[in-house]
């Protein structure tokens, strides 16, 4: 990777830590401010983190707020649910 391309990473990264760390959805402009990086690159870093899947945009383009992309945790609560299910019914099938 070039220096161009660990520039970009560590934007990345320092936008990522900033949302993951937020107690509610951020502005872009909030996000901006709490990294310390103008606008125009956090918005790209956070275009780029929403095509990786780590962030998700909530709203409109430009009234947008980005929060941390949950999803893969709710997959995970799913699939110990329904393990969990199967084998309650698994087990009250063998006591018939």
């Amino acid at each position: 990777m070039n220096a161009l391309g660990q520039q970009k990473q560590t934007i990345r990264n320092r936008i990522l830590g900033v949302v993951e760390a937020a107690s509610r959805p951020l502005t872009g402009k909030e996000v901006a401010r709490a990294a310390g990086i103008p606008y125009k690159p956090t918005i790209d870093a956070l275009n780029k983190l929403h095509d990786y899947g780590k962030v998700r945009r909530i709203g409109a383009k430009f009234t947008a707020r980005w929060a941390v992309n949950r999803s893969e945790e709710v997959d995970d609560l799913l699939t110990r649910i329904m393990l969990s299910m199967s084998r309650q019914t698994g087990a009250s099938a063998r006591k018939k």
